[in-house]
């Protein structure tokens, strides 16, 4: 029924109850998903057919005029961050938006410091390469006004292929995993990083036989699914399941899970979750890698360098997003921080998917 929408006070009074009850117990923050859907038209009028294209699901029949991205739903994300205020700083809300307008509403959903206080970008999730051009446009469409928002990026998540199967063959992802990870951690705005990413898991190849996925079973073979990215975190790799669960788990866990599972690098140094645990403690004790400005210095394919500015502090960001070996000869009075994958600040070499942060001496 129409009295059922969020346009109610009644109903944004009850969810903001249920807010409010967790945040009584403690809890950091929200994310809200698909925001740009919580109301739609009071009326209940019909969305129109979609023109003629690929369609794979029911969604893409329709133009969503009547069901997504209503007004007012701005006033309700300011009763939403006045709640979370409330209870002092560190509480934390983002907006998942889609859709084609979806920069322009996550700007007006995180704008000033009266709505959401950051949004969940999708420019990567579905990328299928990793190129300087994207990365220089998606940050470009952040460098507008005080108060136009703060970003977040992440590289994979629940409803996307992990990134590392998509930018790199099987023989290179453990070197691509770790140069994705140093870059997400040197983009300007937060961090997500998405559960066994900190590990360098692949996607997994789950059988038809054994999909959950409503969208993928639905729309097979036209989409795959998303359980390839849901699998079960790997903690023990010679566990029954991973020591994911005592009971058999909705999904498999893959062989190659297994053999990058936590109790397997934890005993590793040199590891990928070691090396995650050194990258973020850099990125927590740098401002400029937090709050700075991003400057863009060089996007000749595939060399991606930037520097990132905060008063005094200046960090050097280059990167080899390709499997062949580059060079980057970076002007004197750079002190290298960090460098992964043979990465040679000094000689100028950078070998394949190899990068450096370095900082002004």
């Amino acid at each position: 029924q129409p009295d059922l929408n969020l346009h109610h006070p009644d109903v944004q009074d009850a969810v903001l109850e249920v807010g409010r009850f967790w945040l009584d117990r403690g809890v950091d923050g929200f994310r809200l998903d698909a925001v740009n859907f919580c109301m739609h038209d009071p009326s209940l009028r019909d969305n129109p057919p979609a023109a003629a294209g690929r369609r794979t699901r029911p969604f893409d029949f329709q133009q969503h005029l009547y069901n997504q991205s209503h007004p007012d739903i701005v006033g309700f994300l300011e009763r939403v961050r006045a709640l979370t205020d409330n209870y002092g700083d560190g509480r934390f809300t983002v907006a998942e938006v889609g859709g084609a307008e979806a920069d322009a509403e996550m700007k007006l959903y995180t704008l000033d410091d009266r709505r959401l206080n950051s949004a969940y970008n999708f420019d990567f999730l579905y990328a299928d390469a990793l190129t300087p051009k994207l990365v220089t446009e998606s940050l470009d469409a952040w460098r507008g006004p005080p108060g136009e928002g703060w970003p977040s990026w992440a590289f994979s998540n629940h409803d996307a292929p992990r990134a590392v199967t998509r930018w790199a063959l099987p023989e290179h992802r453990e070197a691509a995993a770790r140069l994705s990870l140093v870059l997400l951690a040197s983009l300007r705005g937060n961090m997500f990083l998405y559960y066994g990413d900190e590990l360098g898991l692949p996607q997994a190849d789950i059988p038809f036989e054994q999909l959950r996925d409503p969208e993928a079973l639905v729309n097979w073979p036209l989409t795959l699914g998303r359980d390839g990215a849901r699998t079960p975190m790997p903690w023990q790799a010679d566990a029954a399941d991973g020591a994911f669960s005592t009971v058999a788990p909705w999904l498999p866990m893959p062989a190659e899970h297994r053999r990058l599972a936590v109790d397997v690098q934890e005993a590793d140094p040199g590891s990928m979750l070691h090396f995650t645990r050194r990258l973020v403690a850099l990125r927590r004790d740098r401002q400029a890698l937090l709050w700075g400005d991003f400057q863009v210095l060089s996007t000749d394919w595939p060399v991606l360098a930037f520097e990132r500015r905060l008063e005094a502090e200046r960090l050097l960001c280059v990167f080899n997003l390709s499997p062949e070996p580059k060079t980057f000869t970076a002007t004197e009075g750079w002190r290298p921080l960090l460098a992964v994958n043979g990465a040679n600040m000094g000689a100028g070499r950078l070998p394949p998917f190899a990068a450096f942060i370095a900082e002004r001496g």
